[in-house]
C-alpha cells in the first residue's frame, strides 16, 4: 500500500502553485466522469465547461483555492467558497466545492486528514455536497466529518445533491 504518509499540509495556494492545480484538474474531472454527464471533452480532449478561471484567476477573499501536500509532494486540492459566495445555501459561512486527493494517496489518511486541516482554517456553519452515484465520495465525506465532529452534523439531500451540514465554530 506504500510507504506511511508522516506530514499531510494543506495551504492556500500561491501563483505558482494554481499553475500545479491547473495540471491536476483534469484528473479530478476524469475520476467524477462516471458520476455525471454535466463535463464532456471538446474535439481537443479538453474538459468543458471550464470553471477553472473562477477558482485561480479571481482575486477574490470569497475563494480559497487550496493545495494538498503529502511529505511535501503535490497530492491533490480543495476549492473552498466563503458566504456569500455562488451556489452556498444561506445561512452557511464555508463550502467545499471540489476536493480532490491523487489516487496513489487515498486510503492513507491524507484525504482524511487534509479535510480535517481545511475544516481547522475556516470557522464556520460547513456545507459539503456530493452526487448521489458517488458513492465513495458520500461514504468518505460521511466518515471524515462523523470522525471531525463526533457525530454532530446533518446529512439530507438538498437539490439532488447529497449534503453534510456542520457547524465548526465553537470547539
Amino acid at each position: 500500500m506504500g510507504r506511511v504518509i508522516t506530514r499531510v499540509e494543506v495551504t492556500e495556494a500561491t501563483a505558482a502553485e494554481r499553475a500545479l492545480i491547473r495540471n491536476i484538474y483534469p484528473l479530478y474531472l476524469h475520476d467524477l466522469s462516471p458520476f455525471t454527464d454535466f463535463y464532456e471533452l471538446d474535439e481537443r480532449g479538453v474538459f468543458i465547461p471550464d470553471y477553472l478561471p473562477d477558482w485561480l484567476d479571481r482575486q477574490s477573499p470569497l475563494v480559497h483555492p487550496l493545495l494538498i501536500r503529502a511529505d511535501g509532494r503535490p497530492a491533490g486540492f480543495a476549492f473552498v467558497g466563503q458566504a456569500p459566495f455562488p451556489h452556498m445555501t444561506a445561512g452557511r459561512d464555508y463550502r467545499v466545492s471540489e476536493f480532490f486527493v491523487l489516487a496513489r494517496y487515498r486510503r492513507r489518511e491524507v484525504g482524511q486528514r487534509a479535510a480535517h486541516a481545511i475544516f481547522d482554517m475556516f470557522r464556520g456553519v460547513w456545507e459539503v455536497s456530493e452526487l448521489p452515484a458517488n458513492v465513495p465520495a458520500v461514504r468518505f465525506w460521511r466518515s471524515v466529518i462523523g470522525d471531525y465532529t463526533g457525530g454532530v452534523f446533518e446529512d439530507t439531500i438538498e437539490k439532488g445533491d447529497i449534503i453534510q451540514v456542520f457547524d465548526n465554530s465553537v470547539t
